[in-house]
C-alpha cells in the first residue's frame, strides 16, 4: 500500500499522488524522529514531586507547571472514599511527578501555589 511521506497517510493500491498534500506517494514510510516532548516520555527519568489530598489541586499543579513547560503526570489512588454524616467525600492519594532535571523548578512553582498543603 502507497503511503504519504508528508501526511502519512495510506492510500489503496493505484493512487501515487496524495489528494490532500499533493506529495509523490512512497511505498514505505521512513522511520519519525520523536518530538523533544515525545523522547522525553519515552526515557522519562520521572521523581515524584509532591503528595497532594486531592485530584483537583494536582491538576491545579499540572496546569501551572504545564504554563512553565515542565511536563508531569499525576499517579494516585482514586475511588478511596469515606462517608460522613452529611456528605460522601471522596479521599485520594495522589502525586505529581515531574522529570528530574525540571524538579527545583517545578518546586518553586509547587511552593508557590500550594503554600497551604
Amino acid at each position: 500500500m502507497p503511503f504519504c511521506p508528508s501526511c502519512r497517510y495510506e492510500y489503496k493500491p493505484g493512487v501515487w499522488k496524495c489528494p490532500d498534500c499533493g506529495a509523490q506517494l512512497v511505498d514505505k514510510l521512513p522511520e519519525e524522529a520523536p518530538k523533544p516532548e515525545q523522547e522525553e516520555w519515552s526515557n522519562p527519568d520521572f521523581v515524584p514531586l509532591r503528595n497532594l489530598p486531592s485530584r483537583l489541586y494536582a491538576e491545579m499543579l499540572r496546569e501551572a507547571l504545564e504554563a512553565m513547560g515542565i511536563i508531569s503526570m499525576i499517579k494516585g489512588d482514586e475511588g478511596i472514599a469515606f462517608r460522613t454524616m452529611t456528605s460522601h467525600i471522596p479521599v485520594s492519594n495522589v502525586t505529581v511527578w515531574v522529570p528530574r532535571k525540571d524538579v527545583e523548578k517545578a518546586q518553586q512553582v509547587a511552593d508557590q501555589m500550594l503554600d497551604h498543603i
